[in-house]
């Protein structure tokens, strides 16, 4: 090889180099954002909605037995939407058909339950009934689910 060649071969080899190192600088193309399936996200929602009621269940349980009454609304709206939660969870997961007749009965379930749990709304900022906050926002999120896969 003489030295032409090697001069020619070297700038090749050079702008080869310069053009993945460019390449490697661009900036990439976004990925396309995935479609949320309604069916998997309400899945999701339910899943959390119904560990926090849980939770604001047996807090609501444990205020009532000390005696606190005002507790009575929001146990009995968190067990109706852990029974309505549950069979819900059951039908969409299997596709039934009367799964979109439920999710609607879930939904106001849902909706109530966080009335229900906002009337203790005036605690949280002191550390209180956490759970009943924790339980309202699942509710809230929920119920957002539960349009989006009744309007799917």
């Amino acid at each position: 090889m003489n030295r032409r060649e090697l001069v020619v071969s070297g700038l090749g080899a050079g702008l080869a180099l310069a053009m993945t190192t460019v390449a490697e600088a661009a900036p990439k193309a976004k990925a396309p954002a995935k479609k949320v399936d309604p069916r998997t996200a309400l899945l999701a929602s339910l899943a959390t909605c119904l560990a926090k009621a849980a939770l604001c269940d047996a807090h609501c349980a444990a205020q009532l037995a000390a005696g606190s009454k005002e507790f009575a609304r929001c146990s009995a709206s968190v067990r109706d939407m852990i029974a309505i939660g549950q069979a819900t969870q059951s039908l969409v997961a299997r596709g039934s058909a009367s799964a979109k007749t439920l999710v609607d009965l879930c939904a106001a379930a849902c909706k109530e339950c966080s009335a229900a749990c906002l009337e203790h709304k005036e605690h949280w900022s002191h550390g209180m009934h956490v759970e009943c906050k924790e339980c309202m926002d699942a509710c809230d999120a929920c119920l957002k689910a539960c349009m989006a896969y009744s309007a799917a």
